[in-house]
């Protein structure tokens, strides 16, 4: 009975686990984090309130994780023609809001995206 409730309990682990992990489109997963990528302050009404991070850009798109308000996210940088000029990678939903592809690490494989709303850009001068 013990060796089922271990079980069960490591599969509801795994099963959150795969909740988080982003779902790529193509064009996205060919972006990069850089030294020339963009840093953000996440913003919001109240220090410590959570703003949501999606799976794709717009609110129909599932929500993979959360950051708090004034935590720092870096923008993942669209630099397919590897120009070095900093140009944080977006989409605009059908609703007209810009979204932002985002990571918490630079070395991280996860990403997921946070509307233009709730981020104050910091970019380098390319």
């Amino acid at each position: 009975m013990k060796s089922v409730k271990i079980c069960s309990l490591i599969l509801a682990e795994i099963a959150a686990l795969i909740t988080f992990v982003p779902q790529f489109t193509a064009s996205a997963s060919a972006q990069s984090v850089t030294d020339k990528s963009c840093v953000a302050d996440v913003i919001g009404e109240d220090i410590g309130s959570q703003v949501n991070i999606r799976s794709g850009a717009g609110t129909i798109f599932s929500v993979i994780g959360t950051v708090s308000v004034g935590n720092r996210v870096i923008v993942v940088n669209d630099d397919q023609d590897k120009s070095g000029v900093v140009s944080p990678f977006k989409r605009t939903d059908s609703q007209g809001d810009v979204w932002y592809l985002t990571t918490r690490l630079r070395q991280s494989p996860y990403k997921g995206w946070i509307r233009a709303d709730f981020l104050k850009l910091n970019c380098p001068y390319p």
